[in-house]
């Protein structure tokens, strides 16, 4: 799993609706997450977190963070990052 995946997945999400069209087709989280795998992309949440961060604080170490804090706390606890 690495960052710049997750990186290079919301920018062709971005850049390309046919992409953006079948993501959006896929009927659940499991059916996305193989969607996903089979194009290519492999990131854990926390890094896609990163990845989407408005302020730009993308990193392995913030992403390491709050991998560490969602198996601590629970799913909804690195929401406030």
């Amino acid at each position: 799993m690495s960052l710049e995946s997750a990186q290079a997945f919301v920018a062709r999400l971005r850049e390309d609706a046919q992409f953006r069209w079948s993501l959006g087709e896929c009927r659940d989280q499991w059916e996305r997450r193989r969607f996903i795998v089979l194009q290519g992309y492999r990131f854990s949440p926390a890094e896609l977190v990163c990845a989407t961060s408005p302020a730009g604080r993308a990193s392995p170490e913030r992403a390491a963070v709050i991998d560490r804090v969602r198996r601590q706390h629970g799913e909804g606890a690195y929401a406030f990052m």
